[in-house]
């Protein structure tokens, strides 16, 4: 078995395509760890004071500034006034809301209507308000139902909360607009502006507000660098993954041609069983998987071990078990195929699929239930999962490890041990 192993490791050391992704795989991997750990998106806030979100354009989707479980409102401004921006600024600073503000200074009625209708349909938010043009002299003349219009776009049941903080809002911008009626004279603009100012001066005293996000019970809290350090790993662990699953290939592609040329033949004739033969595959995706591991480590020197989030060692071990899961797959996938290019398809069938439902790319907070099912018989997941216990320095994170490598081992070699006696016997 030991000539075997030799002349599989010689043949892939010849092979200009494991050379190539021996290096770069690890490079780029690398390189997502260097990038900055600087995310800005509202799902990554685990501590934030509310303040108004601007969009870039009425179109903008604002689903992402729900990840936390904010009662999203998108707002269509066609105001763009002082008064205005104190409404929704009282508004954002309830506490419950996150207000999604898009500048429309031209934006009619109609075009309100249609886009949140839209939005309704293709976004996720809780509610949304168009702001009309003339906002200040319908909010400040008592005509609060002209001022606004609110859009019920879903059923959750804060809206009626929502709906009690707007009425209560108004009502006190329409009560203070009475009081300074007389000092304003009759004049709409220097109305509004003593209105702002005595709203604002009402509130400059208020207490400042602090949303911070509380795990479940049974759930890990992150930091907001921890969370970034985590999408930065989940990226890394995509490319790894690739990395793993065409070595496995490679692999899987000598085994192919010693069949096809007879190789394979002449070796059972020399009385070694197909067991030892294909255990010695295993034992060269083993090698090449503590290669591609080796070159990583090596480049992991490049950046600070503070980005990893644990020890380099620690890092090293998840990504061998996560590389050998994998590449014993795409191993034994792609023997059984017996296809060279087949079994490449499979390959990158098998990447694409796994990292995207295991969340690599992206959370899966609010998938369904079935998607998150699915995304469990994944390898990357739990390693995943892992990461949160890991962070915060719970030892048992890496007996989630070790105990997902062994289930997901013995998974595969039952499936492959059944697969080459099927195979063998039609042959």
């Amino acid at each position: 078995m030991r000539k075997l192993i030799q002349m599989t490791l010689k043949l892939l050391l010849r092979n200009k395509g494991f050379w190539l992704i021996l290096v770069t795989v690890p490079a780029i991997s690398m390189f997502m760890m260097s990038l900055k750990q600087d995310e800005d998106l509202a799902m990554f806030r685990s501590t934030t004071t509310p303040e108004v979100q601007e969009l870039d354009s009425a179109d903008q989707k604002v689903a992402y500034y729900g990840r936390e479980g904010e009662f999203v409102v998108k707002v269509l401004d066609a105001s763009e006034s002082e008064l205005s921006q104190f409404f929704l600024d009282r508004l954002s600073r309830s506490g419950m809301v996150q207000v999604c503000r898009a500048k429309a200074s031209e934006m009619t009625k109609e075009e309100a209507d249609a886009s949140l209708r839209k939005s309704g349909f293709e976004d996720r938010m809780g509610a949304g308000i168009y702001l009309a043009q003339d906002f200040d002299e319908a909010i400040l003349s008592g005509q609060a139902a002209k001022a606004l219009t609110l859009y019920v776009l879903s059923d959750d049941e804060r809206l009626e909360l929502f709906q009690r903080e707007v009425r209560e809002i108004l009502t006190e911008v329409c009560d203070v607009a009475a009081g300074v009626q007389d000092t304003a004279g009759g004049d709409l603009t220097e109305l509004s502006r003593l209105t702002t100012e005595k709203l604002v001066k009402l509130h400059e005293n208020d207490p400042a507000v602090t949303i911070r996000s509380l795990a479940k019970q049974g759930e890990v809290q992150l930091t907001k660098e921890q969370v970034a350090g985590k999408t930065h790993m989940g990226y890394a662990f995509s490319f790894l993954t690739l990395g793993f699953v065409f070595i496995g290939t490679l692999v899987a592609q000598t085994a192919i041609e010693e069949e096809r040329h007879k190789v394979y033949t002449r070796i059972l004739l020399t009385g070694m069983d197909y067991v030892k033969y294909f255990t010695s595959k295993l034992a060269v995706t083993l090698i090449v998987a503590m290669m591609l591991s080796g070159v990583l480590g090596i480049l992991s020197f490049f950046i600070d071990e503070s980005r990893l989030g644990m020890s380099r060692p620690a890092f090293l071990m998840l990504v061998f078990l996560l590389g050998v899961i994998f590449a014993c797959l795409s191993m034994l996938a792609g023997v059984l195929c017996g296809n060279a290019m087949t079994s490449n398809y499979l390959a990158f069938t098998l990447w694409s699929l796994s990292s995207l439902l295991a969340g690599l790319y992206f959370p899966l907070n609010d998938a369904s239930d079935m998607v998150k099912a699915i995304s469990y018989m994944m390898p990357q997941r739990w390693f995943m999962d892992s990461l949160n216990l890991i962070f915060t320095g719970d030892k048992q994170g890496y007996l989630v490890v070790l105990y997902t490598t062994v289930a997901f081992m013995i998974m595969i070699l039952s499936l492959g041990a059944v697969g080459l006696k099927i195979k063998k016997s039609e042959a």
